[in-house]
């Protein structure tokens, strides 16, 4: 079992030129995530980011208070935090590239939610990243 978070943010980067940033921002997750023990997957689109992250709590905690304060994005939302099953082993980071139709799963969570549709949201949002990490590669 290892600790497991899933949050979601706002953006502040423009694209197309955002799509640059966003690559140093998955290889800096690649190289520190590795290093700390950690796996996970992002989610880009040209509103939201999307990230799961997961192993030792006091690993994933201090990831998070970094991410929380990176001036690329904005309105940081914890979705879930629990202790579960590694899902992205062997992934440092999982990222496909920009992915602008999951924006209408994440849209919704920014919302006043009833618990029980967060956690229904963020389960299937977790399911799509799980999917991403099950394509071939290009």
């Amino acid at each position: 079992m290892v600790y497991s978070l899933l949050y979601i943010s706002k953006t502040l980067l423009e694209f197309p030129a955002g799509e640059a940033e966003v690559a140093n921002i998955v290889a800096g997750a690649i190289t520190r995530n590795a290093t700390l023990g950690v796996t996970g997957a992002l989610i880009s689109t040209e509103a939201y980011f999307a990230q799961a992250l997961e192993g030792e709590q006091a690993a994933v905690t201090a990831l998070m208070a970094s991410i929380e304060d990176d001036p690329r994005h904005m309105r940081v939302k914890i979705i879930r935090a629990t202790e579960e099953p590694r899902r992205f082993a062997g992934w440092a980071m999982a990222y496909t590239g920009k992915a602008g139709f999951v924006d209408r799963h994440i849209a919704p969570l920014f919302s006043a939610l009833p618990p029980g549709d967060v956690a229904h949201l963020g389960l299937r949002l977790i399911g799509l990243m799980e999917e991403f990490t099950r394509l071939p590669p290009g």
